[in-house]
């Protein structure tokens, strides 16, 4: 679209994709029960987005930033393997934001989860 600029453009793909993910989500899970649950999720997914970053600053600060500072070129496979590491942390974070939207959601209708049958029932 005219006045759009290539990250816009990248923002609606990328929410199109946190929309697909959502969706997967809730075909396999029921939706949030509680405040404490969804928190709980909320945080999981956000470790995994914090442990798919680490390898990616390790990389850049360290051996990235030694490699330069010698004045020698970073090896392609390195760059591959690095490349591949961040577009991990992009899937990880595409699951937290659909996570974020899950909460959402579940806050706004009451928290349906709880309402499902047998949920509350003790074996």
């Amino acid at each position: 679209m005219k006045g759009e600029t290539r990250m816009d453009v990248i923002t609606k793909e990328v929410r199109g994709l946190v929309k697909k993910e959502l969706a997967a989500a809730n075909r396999r899970f029921r939706m949030f029960a509680s405040a404490h649950e969804g928190q709980n999720v909320i945080r999981e997914e956000l470790d995994e987005v914090e442990m798919a970053l680490e390898p990616l600053k390790f990389f850049v600060e360290i051996r990235m930033w030694n490699t330069v500072k010698g004045n020698k070129e970073v090896a392609k496979e390195e760059l591959k393997e690095m490349m591949e590491n961040a577009i991990h942390l992009a899937v990880e974070a595409i699951q937290l934001a659909a996570m974020l939207e899950k909460y959402e959601r579940s806050q706004r209708n009451g928290w349906p989860g709880s309402k499902e049958m047998g949920y509350e029932k003790e074996e």
